[in-house]
């Protein structure tokens, strides 16, 4: 007996080999999963010539989905999507306005008065006074980060003009010896690819290395708000939480399904979400998840902090346990055939995801057991996912909120039992928890 479920035939940018990923994808209920190929970019291979080579394998291998899972490589699916019609996705304008934070300040933001910002070109020769003018049009104290960077990056607050200064300082040097550095590459990565798939005439800060500088917002609570947009219709996905951390400059970490956040505030998030999306939409987005991040202001007032045109591995892997039908993957693998991803449920369960991160830059081995995270593998109420090994090199970088080389998840019945679990966890596999970034402990 023959299916009658569609045969894709799907590649992963920007992602190692995964077997284990390539047979969950084969699991879905609505198509036929016929070939996972999975594709990282090369050292020194810039974005475009990554995407060329990207679509001799889509032609070689029959692709017809593109999943996407970082924000590079939403560039490199709009550009496909582009270049061979029969691949639904997103354009490269719409992931653009949501990927450079100054352009998303100017065209995405729905927000009544939203707070005013400027740019500092790094390589400016007047890059003192720009930056001058830039803190007496959004005032003290404020922030800084690249315009296009990830990772928290480079990220820093400012008391002053000198912390400005030494802030565009340090961008600049790291950007010159690391110009491919993927959480912030610089101008020169983007270059071509901007120039064959972008207006550049509309967006010129697209071919310069720039950051952003913005009030430092105090906020009481930032909340991210999911969702995708299949066939031009916006679909609603769980709203999570973030822990303020007080003794921070970057006070927000983690991530807790589902929200606690009241449902009158969840439903003026959703607001702005929707306002943000139609946005997006009329910009070319389809076929895709945007995530925004909003900051809860203590007068109730809603700011947008950031926009993020794709999945999210760390809220997909908390919704197996707070909620039911809410694989994103599903939802691209579907993507062009006309099936509608059904709501997300609550299950009654918590999650959170929590990036460890240390305040000093050392060998990861250093910071953590490694033997002990081989052993908590089969616990079933928390799940480790590591981006480095005990011997990589890990300290070349650090944005304000310290590096980061592993992810850690953990589930429960109540908050509560969360917070215990991964209170429990990092003080197992961490050797030295006082250089916590963001130290969990009982009773949050």
């Amino acid at each position: 007996m023959t299916s009658s479920r569609r045969d894709v035939f799907v590649l992963i940018p920007f992602h190692d080999v995964d077997q284990e990923k390539a047979e969950v994808l084969r699991r879905c209920p609505d198509v036929q999963v016929k070939d996972v190929i999975f594709s990282n970019i090369d050292d020194n291979e810039t974005l475009l010539e990554y995407t060329e080579r990207v679509k001799k394998v889509v032609t070689e291998r029959d692709i017809n989905i593109i999943l996407p899972t970082s924000d590079l490589s939403t560039f490199v699916h709009a550009a496909i999507t582009k270049d061979f019609p029969h691949i639904p996705g997103p354009s490269v304008e719409s992931c653009f306005l949501a990927f450079h934070k100054a352009y998303t300040r100017q065209y995405l933001d729905p927000t009544e008065n939203p707070p005013p910002y400027d740019v500092v070109d790094l390589n400016s020769p007047t890059m003192l006074e720009d930056a001058g003018r830039a803190l007496k049009k959004v005032g003290l104290p404020a922030f800084v980060k690249p315009a296009a960077g990830s990772d928290t990056f480079g990220v820093r607050k400012l008391k002053s003009l000198e912390d400005l200064m030494l802030a565009l300082q340090d961008l600049k040097a790291m950007g010159d010896k690391n110009p491919n550095f993927i959480p912030s590459p610089g101008a020169a990565f983007f270059r071509d690819y901007f120039k064959l798939y972008l207006d550049v005439e509309k967006y010129p800060l697209a071919l310069r290395d720039v950051a952003i500088v913005e009030p430092y917002l105090d906020a009481l609570a930032n909340c991210t708000v999911d969702g995708c947009v299949v066939d031009k219709r916006v679909v609603h996905w769980p709203i999570t939480d973030q822990i303020r951390f007080d003794d921070q400059d970057a006070k927000f970490a983690a991530a807790i399904s589902p929200s606690s956040e009241p449902e009158d505030v969840q439903a003026r998030m959703r607001e702005v979400y929707d306002g943000v999306m139609d946005r997006m939409v009329r910009f070319g987005f389809n076929h895709g998840f945007t995530n925004i991040e909003v900051f809860k202001m203590k007068d109730g007032q809603l700011r947008l902090c950031e926009v993020n045109a794709r999945g999210s591995k760390q809220l997909q892997t908390i919704y197996k346990a707070s909620h039911s039908n809410v694989n994103q993957d599903y939802v691209y693998l579907t993507a062009g055939s006309g099936i509608r991803p059904v709501l997300p449920t609550e299950t009654g369960r918590y999650g959170i995801a929590y990036p460890v991160r240390f305040r000093v830059l050392d060998r990861p081995g250093n910071l953590v057991h490694f033997d002990q995270i081989e052993k908590l593998k089969q616990d079933p109420d928390a799940n480790i996912r590591l981006v480095a090994g005990p011997d990589d090199d890990v300290t070349s970088f650090a944005g304000s909120a310290g590096n980061h080389f592993m992810y850690l998840h953990t589930y429960g019945d109540t908050r509560e039992a969360m917070i215990r679990k991964m209170a429990d966890v990092l003080q197992v596999i961490v050797k030295k928890p006082e250089l916590l970034t963001y130290p969990i402990h009982y009773g949050m």
